[in-house]
């Protein structure tokens, strides 16, 4: 398995170009870029953080838009909206092909409305899925659609109805372990439905408490990272392990690099 840091990790402590270099120098190769605004999807920039890459030797395996300012768009019932949202996630495939990515980290539908209002229409989700997928592919990357409490992939059950309406083999999934938590579900279980198609994972840890669950460093909470790193290799996943945890779970980047040392050395030995 390959082991890396999602640029998410750093989110509220300075640009995006910023933190990229700041990984670069603490030498990390691997990378996931969450990219948070449209202005980061213009090839320019695409191109500035690629050459910052290159002048590290980084690799950047995966790309996460920030997909709530659009991606909901492309399930619409109105055609304009709907092109107008599939011209922008077309934007950012262009901008993930410019930086060498395979993967793009997609949220897809959320709720605008509470959870047991809403019914979901399989049919029209495995279309708007289909045409992205198939999208992506023409760019070389993968559509991989990651398990998030606030969104409708929120249960491997969804996950299993999702695949039954998909025609696209270029639909592949990223398990996210502290979304997995708030959705009240052991990761594990969307780890048996993702078997075959898993292509990402982000590791992060969680804790509850008085308060309820909150997100912490790996290895500071409730997280059988054992049982998780076993179930990988059982499935003989050889994708990456990206960290990706919030800026409010560690006190500086000092903190945040010698967790990322313990995550690295843990899902790298044999």
């Amino acid at each position: 398995m390959i082991t890396g840091l999602s640029t998410a990790s750093m989110f509220g402590s300075g640009l995006l170009e910023e933190n990229l270099r700041e990984i670069g120098r603490q030498g990390i190769r691997n990378v996931e870029v969450f990219l948070n605004t449209f202005s980061e999807y213009e090839p320019a920039y695409a191109r500035q953080l690629r050459q910052i890459a290159d002048d590290f030797g980084i690799c950047i395996h995966s790309v996460h838009p920030h997909g709530v300012q659009f991606e909901p768009q492309l399930f619409y019932g109105y055609e304009r909206t709907v092109n107008d949202a599939f011209g922008m996630f077309e934007k950012v495939l262009a901008a993930a092909k410019l930086l060498g990515a395979k993967a793009y980290v997609f949220h897809g539908g959320l709720f605008y409305k509470p959870a047991h209002q809403h019914q979901h229409n399989f049919e029209r989700i495995g279309q708007a899925v289909d045409r992205a997928a198939e999208l992506a592919a023409q760019y070389g990357i993968a559509l991989a659609y990651e398990n998030v409490h606030w969104c409708w992939f929120r249960s491997p059950e969804f996950g299993k109805m999702l695949l039954e309406h998909v025609h696209s083999k270029n639909l592949v999934f990223t398990l996210d372990i502290k979304q997995a938590a708030q959705s009240k579900i052991q990761p594990l279980e969307y780890l048996k439905m993702m078997q075959g198609r898993l292509a990402n994972v982000h590791i992060c840890d969680f804790a509850h408490g008085q308060n309820g669950l909150k997100t912490c460093l790996p290895f500071r909470g409730e997280m059988d990272f054992r049982a998780l790193k076993k179930a990988l290799l059982d499935a003989e996943y050889q994708g990456p392990v990206m960290m990706e945890v919030y800026r409010h779970d560690y006190a500086d980047h000092q903190e945040l690099l010698e967790c990322y040392r313990q995550v690295e050395a843990f899902f790298t030995a044999p």
